[in-house]
Order: structure tokens, then C-alpha cells, then sequence
């Protein structure tokens, strides 16, 4: 055992003088906690940990794969929106009912999988 003075090297647990750290607030801190959960930590502070060793990591391809997906789930909807006014505005009037129905169900259908894409993002 190394003993003050003696000239030995110390552990590096000894010489851990940085400390990482950063402020939340209480919903980034129920996010992150619902992460450390889906990545099999039953403790937060241990998927942080892991995450700083290199032991867990972040998903940056399916990541960018789902902020890319978003962005298309944009257009399409800005596109079915401008669809829809001009057809309610009565400027397309080749339109049935049951087309307008479909319109609106797939505006809803790309709400719907952008609020999912957005959740899974967060």
C-alpha cells in the first residue's frame, strides 16, 4: 500500500479530480430517467456513469434515420394541408366526399407518426 510521503504512484480513482455535470430541469430529468430505463439501467445515475466509461451509448444513426423521417412526414403533411384548403376553398371541385374523408385521414395519419417520431426523439 502506497503511504504518504513514500514516492509510490497513486490509483487513479485517487487522482479523479473532474467532475462532469449537468443541470436539468424536472422534465429533462424524468426523460433521461425514462432513457437510462429503456437502456436496461434500473438507476440513472448508473447509465450516466456507463455513458461517460463508454459503456452505453447514444443512437445517433437511428436518430438522425428519425429526424430525417420527421422532416419527409413534414413536407407530406404541408402538402395534404395545401390539398385540403384548396379544396375546401372550392378551387379543386373534382373531389368526392369519400375523397376528402381519405385527405383528412391521412393528415391525421402524419400527425400521428410525427407525435410518435418527436416522442421517441425526446
Amino acid at each position: 500500500m502506497a503511504r504518504s510521503g513514500d514516492g509510490k504512484q497513486r490509483s487513479n480513482r485517487r487522482r479523479r479530480n473532474n467532475l462532469l455535470q449537468q443541470r436539468v430541469d424536472d422534465e429533462e430529468l424524468h426523460r433521461f430517467i425514462a432513457r437510462a430505463r429503456r437502456a436496461g439501467f434500473t438507476n440513472h445515475r448508473d447509465y450516466h456513469a456507463a455513458f461517460v466509461f463508454g459503456e452505453a451509448e447514444l443512437e445517433r444513426r437511428e436518430r438522425h434515420d428519425l429526424l430525417r423521417i420527421k422532416g419527409e412526414l413534414g413536407k407530406q403533411g404541408s402538402n395534404l394541408n395545401q390539398l385540403a384548403y384548396a379544396a375546401n376553398a372550392g378551387r379543386l371541385t373534382v373531389f368526392s366526399a369519400d375523397d376528402m374523408r381519405v385527405i383528412h385521414d391521412a393528415i391525421a395519419a402524419v400527425e400521428k407518426a410525427s407525435a410518435e417520431i418527436r416522442a421517441l426523439l425526446a
